[in-house]
């Protein structure tokens, strides 16, 4: 049950990824039917397609971190060490990158809020969850890569008996 409740924030932000390239693919579509025929690309259309591009890379890279964070999640609740190699470390490097600043972020929000300030926006419940979830992505992987440091440093050494 531990790793269904931990894992939820994670499964929500990849998710909202998902559907945001969704909407960014739909949207740049949506803008290149709109444009009149013209033999030479306009501008609009070559940054349009830049920004899908781009997206779409973030999305790999932070998917696959947090796909990284997923099986960690799991190989620590099991008590089994994950082996991460370079692109494991890279992946979940980039979900630190991308989730620790909302710690920051949350806590002059909560100061904010504290001395009176509207801070929370609920027109678009969306962000907020996801505002939500990311702090909790960021202790997540902290603690499961301690966890797993604990384990890998708890392990006996195997000695050959020759």
């Amino acid at each position: 049950m531990s790793r269904l409740f931990t894992a939820f924030p994670i499964w929500i932000i990849l998710t909202d990824m998902i559907y945001s390239l969704g909407l960014n693919i739909a949207q740049s579509m949506n803008r290149q039917s709109n444009q009149p025929q013209t033999d030479a690309i306009t501008p609009d259309i070559a940054f349009s397609s830049l920004q899908v591009v781009s997206n779409g890379g973030m999305i790999l890279i932070i998917g696959f971190g947090l796909i990284v964070l997923l099986q960690l999640n799991r190989t620590v609740l099991q008590k089994k060490v994950l082996p991460i190699g370079i692109f494991r470390t890279l992946g979940l490097i980039a979900v630190l990158a991308f989730s620790l600043p909302s710690i920051w972020e949350w806590l002059w929000a909560f100061i904010s809020l504290l001395s009176g300030h509207n801070v929370l926006n609920l027109n678009n419940i969306r962000y907020l969850i996801s505002a939500i979830c990311l702090p909790a992505i960021a202790i997540l992987c902290v603690y499961r890569l301690f966890g797993w440091y604990r384990l890998q440093t708890s392990l006996p050494t195997l000695t050959s008996n020759q």
